[in-house]
């Protein structure tokens, strides 16, 4: 049997009552009592991880209310302990008698844990409870939701796809999710890692997350021609049975160059090589998605 720490169910205001939080509120608006809006990247307040803890609690009822199996809840508690929080679990593991010590430990790391650790609980969570939401074909989207919470509350990320990443702008995320739901396998395949190297918060992978968005391009143009080449091999012949704008062509082809520079991703690891930075690769992935889109509109491909 599993040992599970008893934590406190709601976190109390200091003093004697509820401090007011009302973001838009008039104490908000006349900046007596302004509510927090400087974008948070490193660190999450208070308000936050209440807001956080808010959300993820009722997604959860929402998402089970209308599934009568409770098997799935039980599946949904047993990878949360074994894969979060590394803890051994019987077979015979019930849910429903734990349902509200779950909660505890994860409403405990919520509101105690750092940052990084809150988004890893936030990104596996949602991810289960989509994937409930998609088996039952429920009309719940778990990552809007979420988004929505991120987006009020100020906090500099975003799920893009099943990963939150640190990215904010709409545009941009509008952007991405439009490219990884064209129907092509090796395009949402590099996108995807893209997406993953990025946004792996201890140990992100630059370098290899600008190599993956630029493979995304090279998979769309290898759909369109019909040919296994290199990007700059695929513009070539993309622009003789297409419209491509000699301009945004030849953008690509620097982009593509810069890829395989000797300072560039391609070559990072020789001599004098360079690091790749974040923007770069944010960059990247939000380029590269914008050309898989456009070459898809231009090309007709899905």
């Amino acid at each position: 049997m599993i040992s599970l720490v008893k934590v406190t169910e709601v976190k109390e205001a200091e003093g004697q009552f509820f401090k007011v939080q009302l973001r838009g509120g008039f104490a908000d608006r006349h900046n007596v009592h302004p509510v927090n809006t400087t974008m948070q990247y490193d660190e999450l307040d208070d308000r936050s991880r209440v807001a956080l803890v808010n959300e993820i609690n009722e997604l959860y009822h929402i998402v089970f209310d209308n599934v009568y199996d409770h098997q799935w809840k039980n599946i949904f508690w047993r990878k949360i302990l074994v894969n979060v929080y590394s803890q051994q679990v019987e077979y015979a593991f019930e849910a429903a008698l734990y349902e509200g010590k779950m909660f505890e430990i994860i409403n405990s790391s919520i509101y105690e844990d750092d940052y990084a650790n809150v988004l890893s609980v936030v990104e596996y969570v949602a991810g289960l409870l989509q994937e409930v939401v998609d088996m039952h074909h429920l009309p719940t989207n778990v990552m809007k939701r979420l988004n929505q919470t991120l987006e009020r509350e100020f906090v500099g990320y975003r799920f893009v796809d099943k990963y939150i990443v640190q990215i904010t702008n709409d545009v941009e995320i509008r952007q991405i999710q439009e490219a990884i739901s064209i129907k092509n396998n090796k395009v949402n395949e590099h996108i995807e890692k893209a997406l993953s190297l990025i946004s792996d918060r201890e140990n992100p992978d630059y370098e290899n997350s600008i190599k993956e968005s630029i493979s995304s391009v090279e998979a769309m143009c290898n759909s369109i021609t019909g040919k296994k080449t290199t990007l700059g091999e695929a513009l070539k012949l993309l622009k003789k049975g297409t419209s491509i704008h000699p301009s945004l062509e030849a953008a690509f082809e620097k982009l593509y160059g810069y890829t395989n520079d000797a300072s560039g991703i391609r070559h990072a690891g020789q001599i004098d090589g360079e690091k790749a930075t974040f923007e770069e690769a944010k960059f990247m992935i939000v380029a590269c998605s914008g050309f898989v889109n456009y070459l898809k509109g231009i090309c007709g491909k899905q």
